[in-house]
């Protein structure tokens, strides 16, 4: 099962690993939102199905979650302040 959730996310982070830097910050800098809309639609595509496969899809969420912060971490993140983006360092940039 936790083979499972390590390939499901494997996949998941080949297709980020095709988003340009400059999108990967942005999607990171919004952390909390980006948590609530993975998780919350791991939990109502999995309502009713087997509890083997919700635990495997939170799993593989859980892991995207940690590398979001993780990504932020290190090499930062873009927040829109007002008008423009705002670049925020992380520690490798």
């Amino acid at each position: 099962m936790i083979l499972a959730a390590f390939v499901s996310f494997c996949g998941l982070l080949l297709v980020l690993h095709h988003m340009s830097r400059r999108n990967m910050r942005r999607l990171v800098g919004y952390k909390g939102v980006v948590d609530i809309l993975v998780h919350g639609t791991v939990i109502a595509l999995f309502i009713g199905t087997s509890t083997y496969g919700l635990i495997q899809a939170e799993a593989a969420a859980l892991m995207f979650s940690i590398y979001v912060r993780v990504y932020r971490w290190a090499f930062g993140y873009e927040r829109m302040k007002r008008f423009r983006w705002v670049r925020y360092a992380g520690k490798f940039c």
